[in-house]
């Protein structure tokens, strides 16, 4: 698959999370922990699509897991969601659940951060929040890779992905998609948007009921 395949005219593309001043009604707790920036949808070479997140993660550079203010949980970073043609991918920037690092799936399953928290209790977050794809009916597509900066504080880093796109996962793609992706497993910031085009009506729909309305799940003022 060569880049004359990629018929999008509209990389580079920046996407800013509107909040990004780190407003209390956007980022439900710690702003150093969980505030997303902006996300980046940089070029597309053959088939690799670069994708640069810049957001903060309390688990720091390794993006490893961290316990919540409280020490009642562990967080984990979240999956980015990918929607176009019908389909939904996730690439998984930690593994979990059997979901390879660094992978790129086609899935039929979606976890929430409450599914993925267990509903706990004196926790800030957003628990129909989509954060994780689910392992079950989840097929590898492609091994991608990811580089990790530290970009202001131990706190805020650039993360760069490469997605290495299977010829099914192009076409799909090819006339535009949506993305969705949660700093955390407890949902507390978010950015999501549209990549070229119209979105596919219903699109949001197969994300299912989690992700419906998603103005609510901000909680903008």
């Amino acid at each position: 698959m060569t880049a004359s395949a990629w018929a999008l005219p509209s990389l580079p593309r920046q996407f800013n999370d509107p909040l990004a001043s780190q407003d209390p009604s956007d980022v439900i707790g710690d702003p150093l922990k969980f505030d997303i920036h902006n996300l980046t949808f940089q070029s597309l070479t053959g088939n690799a699509l670069q994708i640069d997140i810049r957001f903060n993660y309390g688990g720091g550079a390794t993006l490893a897991g961290f316990l919540n203010s409280n020490g009642a949980v562990t967080l984990n970073v979240g999956d980015l969601f990918l929607i176009g043609g019908g389909q939904t991918y996730a690439f998984i920037l930690n593994g979990h659940n059997g979901l390879q690092t660094n992978g790129l799936y086609s899935i039929t399953g979606r976890q929430t951060a409450q599914t993925v928290l267990g509903n706990p209790s004196g926790i800030n977050y957003r628990p129909n929040s989509l954060v994780w794809a689910n392992a079950s009916g989840a097929t590898f597509l492609s091994n991608g890779s990811k580089s990790v900066n530290v970009v202001g504080g131990p706190t805020e880093l650039l993360v760069s992905l490469t997605l290495n796109l299977t010829p099914g996962a192009l076409a799909n793609l090819d006339n535009g998609f949506d993305f969705y992706f949660a700093a955390a497993t407890c949902g507390n910031d978010e950015i999501y948007g549209t990549v070229s085009g119209v979105p596919e009506p219903g699109a949001w729909a197969l994300m299912g009921a989690g992700l419906a309305g998603l103005g609510m799940l901000r909680r903008r003022g």
